[in-house]
């Protein structure tokens, strides 16, 4: 810790002069940036580059984190998820096509699958690797620096705190629902969720969240998803936080005065073409290009989950939806109408 808080110090004052810093902390800067360089060299072969449907013109990108010797990659869930062509680049720049298996809507996360043997992945438990204070390192595909075999982005901070985070927080719509630690690195740029948190011996910490903002603020909050929660993700043994409807089904269809694009079929993301005039949908704000992330407590991958989701609902019985609108969140509290 003293080694590192030195080699901070000579960073920040040693060209301007300042006595402060003794000579001797700067003879061990060499040293230290040998240490770190293990804890990022044992990272990067760990953490992979992924890429996806696009938004708009622009490629989806991600980071990703290998968790078994199988092929196993937990990410964040995002839109560009959401297409055929999802890609996941190696280390060694090898690119390889993967799957989605399972999406949990709470934390966020994703979990592909690609054919490969991956030896080199990081082990999940539920032992914590670090505590409040401890230098952490953020390795991720920030701004889409990296695309075949060039290094990921690496930058340095302290986890700041590890505390619960509620979902729906006042006029901000949070998806994420769980514990999470609060680190002061840099991690809100685009592509970086999914990259690895470790410690500076390489262990790993967490995962680098989803971005969470405020619009009352213009803040962004830099947190990972602690590793024990990515176990269980994993492993499968998550709590199911989805809200089901409870009501008996009316026999009656239900609906919202929402189109979808058709094109690209019934696999294509949920992308609003058309807000009939006068409908639920219209008096509450949805607008064409909106995209349905999520509708009656189920988190959509596509057109298809959305005439599932549909189906469950009951005409009077008001519902939630949220749509990405650019680069925000909304969430619409919206009652159907009987179906005509």
């Amino acid at each position: 810790m003293n080694r590192i808080l030195a080699h901070l110090l000579c960073i920040v004052f040693g060209g301007i002069g300042l006595n402060a810093v003794s000579s001797e902390f700067c003879v061990a800067d060499e040293k230290l940036n040998g240490f770190l360089k293990k804890a990022v060299d044992y990272a990067l072969p760990r953490t992979v580059k992924i890429f996806g449907a696009s938004v708009g013109r622009i490629e989806g990108y991600g980071t990703g984190i290998l968790v078994s010797d199988e092929g196993h990659v937990v990410t964040g869930n995002g839109v560009f998820l959401n297409g055929f062509n999802t890609r996941v680049v190696l280390n060694d720049g090898t690119t390889l096509p993967a799957s989605v298996i399972r999406r949990d809507p709470s934390l966020q996360l994703a979990l592909l699958k690609i054919k490969a043997s991956t030896p080199d992945f990081f082990q999940l438990d539920e032992k914590p690797a670090a505590q409040k204070g401890d230098w952490v390192i953020a390795v991720s595909n920030s701004f889409k620096v990296a695309e075949r075999t060039e290094p990921l982005s690496v930058t340095l901070g302290v986890l700041s705190l590890e505390t619960h985070l509620t979902a729906k927080r006042r006029r901000d719509e949070i998806l994420y629902d769980g514990d999470l630690y609060l680190i002061d690195c840099i991690t809100s740029n685009p592509g970086s969720a999914g990259g690895a948190v470790v410690t500076a011996d390489g262990k790993l910490v967490g995962m680098i969240g989803k971005l969470i903002e405020s619009t009352e603020t213009n803040t962004r909050m830099n947190y990972a998803v602690p590793k024990n929660l990515l176990a269980k993700f994993l492993a499968g043994t998550l709590p199911d936080k989805t809200v089901e409807s409870t009501s008996e089904p009316s026999g009656k269809p239900a609906e919202l005065g929402i189109r979808l694009f058709a094109l690209g079929g019934r696999k294509s993301p949920a992308f609003v073409d058309r807000v009939q005039r006068g409908s639920p949908a219209a008096k509450v704000g949805i607008r064409s290009d909106d995209l349905v992330v999520t509708l009656n407590g189920k988190t959509l991958a596509n057109s298809a989950d959305f005439d599932v989701a549909a189906k469950s609902l009951v005409p009077g019985k008001m519902t939630v939806i949220v749509v990405k609108r650019r680069n925000k969140l909304l969430r619409f509290e919206i009652t159907p109408i009987e179906k005509k």
